[in-house]
C-alpha cells in the first residue's frame, strides 16, 4: 500500500518551546537590514507560515556576499507585542548559539526599513532537500551521505541541549558542495540548559504531521529528542522511496495501521521498512518503534554499524 504522496507540509506552532533568557532584544542590534546585509530581493526563495525568505546582497570592497534573509510575519492582532518579540528572540536566541557543519548559521536579527524583524542566516544556494528528493536526481551514495550529516547535525543539537522538532526536507539545506544543514528553529525546545543535568519533557503540538511519532498526538508530554530521530527515519525514507511511508502515525492511517500492527506481532522488516534496503532495516525499524521508551536515541543511532559505515562526501 502506498503510503503518502509526499508534498511540502507547513509546520504547527506551539507555545511549549523554552530558550534561555540570558539574551536581550538588545543584542538584535539598532542598525538596519539594508545598512548591514545590502540589498534584499523582492522574490523570495522560501515561504513559510510565520515567515519569507530573501536573498540579500552585500557588496563591500569588490565582494559579493550573499546572505538568505527570513522576514518574520506581521504581529497578529490577538498577540501582544511581548508574545511577539519573545517568539522572534526566543529563535534567535537558541540558533545563534548553534555553530556546526551541518547547522545553518545565524548571523543577526535585525529591522528592515519597514520595521519588520529578520533573522539574517548563511546562504545555501543548493535549495532544499525537498526540491532534491522531487527531482529523483540523488543517487544512494548521496542519500547515504545526506543522511549521515542529518544525524550528526542533530546529535550536535541534542548535546546542546536544543531538539528540533520540525526536521523534515524543506527544513534541511543544500550548500551544493555536498553537504546538507538543518535550519529553523522556529518550534525547537530547549530540554536541557548548559547549567542542568536532567532533561525535561517538552509538549504542545508542532512541526509537521508526516513526520512526527504517535505520541506527540496524545496530548501528554514527550521526550522531543525521540521526535528528532523518528523524524530522521522518516526523511530517508522519503530520500530513498520519493514518497512518505504514511500520512500520518495515527491508528486511523491505513498505512500506518498496517505498520503498526506488522511491528507489533513481530515482523522482522514490517512493511514499508520491507521497501528499504536490507542493511538499513535494523536500525529504521529501532527508530520507528512506536513506543518512544523503546526507541533509540541518537547516540545509538550513530553506532549502528551500518549507520557507522555510511561515508560523508
Amino acid at each position: 500500500m502506498v503510503g503518502g504522496k509526499l508534498g511540502r507540509k507547513p509546520s504547527s506552532s506551539s507555545k511549549g518551546a523554552r530558550s534561555e533568557d540570558g539574551k536581550s532584544e538588545s543584542q538584535a542590534g539598532t542598525s538596519t537590514l539594508l545598512k548591514k546585509y545590502g540589498v534584499c530581493e523582492k522574490a523570495a526563495i522560501g515561504k513559510g507560515a510565520t515567515a519569507v525568505v530573501r536573498l540579500a546582497h552585500k557588496w563591500d570592497r569588490g565582494t559579493d556576499k550573499l546572505y538568505a534573509v527570513k522576514e518574520f510575519r506581521k504581529r497578529r492582532k490577538n498577540e501582544s507585542e511581548k508574545e511577539y518579540v519573545k517568539k522572534l528572540t526566543s529563535e534567535f536566541c537558541i540558533s545563534s548559539t548553534l555553530h556546526h557543519e551541518n547547522i545553518v548559521e545565524t548571523v543577526d536579527l535585525v529591522q528592515d526599513e519597514n520595521q519588520h524583524w529578520c533573522e539574517v542566516m548563511e546562504y545555501c544556494p543548493g535549495g532544499d532537500l525537498y526540491a532534491a528528493i522531487k527531482r529523483g536526481s540523488m543517487n544512494q551514495l548521496e542519500i547515504h551521505s545526506y543522511f549521515k550529516q542529518i544525524l550528526l547535525g542533530v546529535d550536535y543539537l541534542h548535546r546542546m541541549g536544543v531538539a528540533h522538532r520540525d526536521i523534515k526536507p524543506e527544513n534541511l539545506l543544500l550548500d551544493g558542495k555536498g553537504k546538507i544543514k538543518i535550519t529553523d528553529f522556529g518550534v525547537s525546545d530547549v530540554f536541557r540548559m548548559c547549567w542542568e543535568k536532567s532533561t525535561h519533557l517538552s509538549k504542545g503540538l508542532c512541526g509537521s504531521e508526516p513526520y512526527l511519532p504517535k505520541e506527540m498526538f496524545e496530548r501528554k508530554e514527550y521526550d522531543a529528542r525521540l521526535v528528532d530521530v523518528w523524524a530522521c527515519g522518516i526523511v530517508y525514507y522519503c530520500c530513498c522511496m520519493q514518497e512518505l511511508p504514511w500520512r500520518v502515525a495515527k491508528k486511523n492511517d491505513p498505512s500506518f495501521q498496517i505498520y503498526l500492527q506488522a511491528f507489533e506481532s513481530g515482523t522482522n522488516s514490517p512493511p514499508p521498512i520491507s521497501n528499504l534496503i536490507k542493511e538499513s532495516r535494523l536500525i529504521i525499524k529501532k527508530i520507528w518503534s512506536p513506543e518512544p521508551e523503546h526507541r533509540v536515541y541518537i547516540e545509538e543511532v550513530l553506532k549502528d554499524s551500518w549507520v557507522a559505515s555510511l561515508e560523508v562526501l
